[in-house]
């Protein structure tokens, strides 16, 4: 966390360096108290017990483990295809009615009944057999049972699975209804019919099947489920892969009344796909792509697959269309994140009345929809009215979902969507920096146990997966011992008590060779003939206002460092209107930040909330930096003015007791 603004002081200077006259740097000096304390405003003195006293310790990096992780993963990203995506014992049943077109005493795809046979687990149902939801169990094994009866096989499996059915029905009147499954209110009753058309025995005077079949007409929002359809009109709807719905049971249940060849050819490619099941949905690759990103980044560790990734936002970039609010809300990030060209009048599909549903027809919003819309629309440029309805709609949804105690999600138990909901809310976008979102992800995310609902529950393990977080937990580690270091030695320096303008212009000095070396090292060119010859720099110093340039400085310092520094580069136009906004931005953010130090100084009332000029400076800022264009900026440049403003945004929307709890959770609380 605010890596940018930290010094690593253990060098000594060489005897045989000149050194310049102490006029020269005394701007430079006097940024040194100043740019430390931007620092110690971001990282505020905690304690460092458990920071060892030796300058010259050594940061042990496990570089075979940090590579095997690493190449684990890689194949993990190379084997994408239409999406991994685990069976539902539900929609494999449904595939098994359907009848052989041939012999309608056999079925067509016999491979289905097979897998069911196989998969009834020990206590007679079918589901999930890591994660017990009633709901699911109970669909999934009335589903089995209706398609092994209906051609008389394993009647003992079937008897099993009544058992579990009749012992556990009371159970569903219990479970929070954000874990029922999509549409069961539909499935259910209809798989309750063709049951008892089996003579399978199922209760008719259960309170809890009652309250179900109620709930039935409020919602038909699965196909298998509806009665007396135009098979005409609904064919137009059919998918180009011969799916409806991309859902294998929807476009079984097609088969069965239509015999439609597009549908069969669907479902025989999925079946050899998965080996004789199917999913609640196929294919996923859109999906996929997407939610793997989202991960890989927050954990931190996007950075080891910059190729991989390139592809995945190509990928996303050509197949784009979707049809609900939380696939839409992480497409979009995810391709103006990259620097592509989309409109965010993609969103005004999903408002009505005000309001922002995940698809057309939702009777009421899911967390997740909401949340990932949140995520999106503080993306938001200049002028994008929809992206500021966007944004202003889910923080007040998510906000009150907080207050009340109901973040629960209606698509995926998650190890604590809680607590990602409310980081995101506490430290908005603007302000949240990667390690420090990094590790409250680290202790967020569930990795194999992190489960998605459809109409069963499914996993994902492309998605969600332990290598992700083992790999993440590592590579923080390493960063995070790192930090503990430099943090050490810059305490030991820059604590003491009034240092005299000599004694900071040595450590200036020492720091500079320091970074001299790296600098020879990583790129092979001298960091001193730059500051000789910066143009900016002088301009720096001897300019009045140096204190409203404060974060130039910081850009571009970052950018010599990282090689990408040249005079061409400093006169480019682009370049110039970026330092110009980030100037503008964090000075106002400075003394934002100083006018709330001292109303809190005044008791009076502090919000957490920014000026309206700052909040339009840094949507211009986030338009200079991700809009893609052809002015000769590198990406990486951009991003620095970004990674600086977001430091200043941070250090003034923040009090001081937030900022000592991230330090103290960032730097010092070991991950676990």
């Amino acid at each position: 966390m605010a890596s940018h603004f930290s010094f690593t002081l253990s060098h000594t200077i060489p005897a045989s360096r000149a050194r310049p006259a102490a006029k020269s740097f005394h701007s430079l000096s006097f940024y040194l108290r100043s740019s430390y304390g931007i620092f110690k405003e971001i990282v505020t003195e905690v304690s460092r017990d458990n920071i060892s006293k030796d300058d010259n310790v050594d940061v042990e990096v496990p570089n075979q483990e940090i590579q095997k992780k690493i190449k684990m993963v890689k194949l993990i990203l190379d084997s994408k295809e239409d999406g991994e995506i685990t069976i539902s014992a539900y929609d494999t049943a449904w595939v098994g009615l359907v009848k052989n077109v041939g012999d309608t005493n056999s079925p067509q795809f016999p491979s289905c009944l097979e897998w069911i046979a196989n998969n009834q687990l020990h206590d007679g149902s079918w589901g999930d057999a890591e994660l017990f939801i009633a709901h699911d169990r109970i669909l999934n094994t009335l589903a089995c049972v209706v398609a092994l009866r209906s051609w008389n096989m394993h009647p003992q499996k079937c008897e099993k699975g009544m058992q579990f059915f009749k012992e556990n029905l009371y159970k569903l009147q219990d479970e929070n209804p954000e874990h029922m499954p999509i549409g069961f209110e539909v499935t259910f009753p209809s798989l309750l019919d063709l049951a008892r058309c089996l003579d399978v025995e199922v209760p008719d005077d259960s309170p809890i099947l009652k309250n179900i079949l109620a709930m039935r007409d409020l919602k038909l929002k699965n196909l298998e489920g509806m009665q007396n359809l135009d098979w005409k009109q609904l064919l137009k709807l059919q998918c180009q892969d011969g799916s409806f719905l991309f859902s294998p049971s929807s476009t079984a249940y097609a088969l069965i009344q239509t015999k439609n060849e597009s549908a069969h050819k669907y479902l025989d490619k999925t079946l050899q796909k998965f080996n004789g099941g199917v999913p609640n949905v196929y294919p996923v690759d859109l999906f996929e792509h997407t939610w793997i990103f989202d991960r890989l980044d927050r954990l931190g560790i996007s950075r080891y697959f910059q190729s991989e990734i390139k592809d995945c936002v190509t990928y996303v970039s050509r197949n784009s269309e979707v049809q609900d609010i939380d696939d839409t809300a992480m497409g979009f990030r995810l391709l103006r994140l990259h620097g592509h060209q989309v409109s965010s009048s993609v969103f005004e599909h999903f408002k009505k009345n005000g309001e922002f549903f995940c698809f057309s027809g939702q009777s009421n919003q899911a967390v997740t929809g909401m949340f990932n819309l949140y995520r999106a629309s503080q993306l938001l440029f200049q002028g994008e009215e929809i992206l500021e309805d966007a944004k202003n709609f889910s923080t007040k949804f998510l906000t009150e979902k907080r207050e009340a105690n109901q973040l629960l999600d209606k698509w995926i138990i998650t190890k604590d969507l809680p607590g990602e909901v409310s980081y995101a809310l506490d430290v908005p976008w603007y302000a949240s920096l990667p390690r420090m979102e990094t590790r409250f992800y680290l202790e967020q995310y569930g990795g194999s146990s992190d489960v998605w609902i459809g109409k069963t529950l499914y996993r994902m393990p492309f998605v969600n997966n332990d290598v992700y977080l083992e790999l993440a937990k590592l590579d923080y580690s390493i960063c995070q011992a790192v930090h503990c270091v430099e943090w050490e030695k810059i305490q030991r320096k820059l604590n003491k008590k009034k240092k005299k303008e000599e004694e900071l212009l040595e450590i200036l000095l020492t720091n500079l060779d320091y970074l001299g070396f790296e600098m020879l090292r990583s790129h092979g060119r001298e960091l001193s003939h730059y500051l000789n010859q910066a143009g900016w720099l002088s301009s720096w110093q001897n300019e009045g206002n140096s204190l409203e340039r404060e974060a130039e400085l910081i850009v571009q310092i970052i950018n010599v460092m990282a090689g990408y520094w040249s005079e061409e580069l400093r006169l480019n136009p682009q370049y110039q209107r970026l330092l110009q906004t980030t100037n503008r931005v964090c000075h106002g953010l400075r003394n934002y930040q100083i006018s709330k130090a001292h109303d809190s100084g005044s008791n009076k009332r502090i919000t957490c909330m920014t000026t309206h000029q700052i909040e339009s400076d840094m949507r211009e800022l986030v338009q200079l930096v991700l809009q893609n264009s052809s002015d000769g900026v590198h990406t990486n440049v951009k991003n620095s003015f970004l990674t600086v403003a977001k430091g200043f945004y941070y250090g003034a929307y923040c009090d001081p007791e937030t900022i000592n709890s991230h330090i103290q959770k960032v730097l010092f609380e070991k991950v676990m």
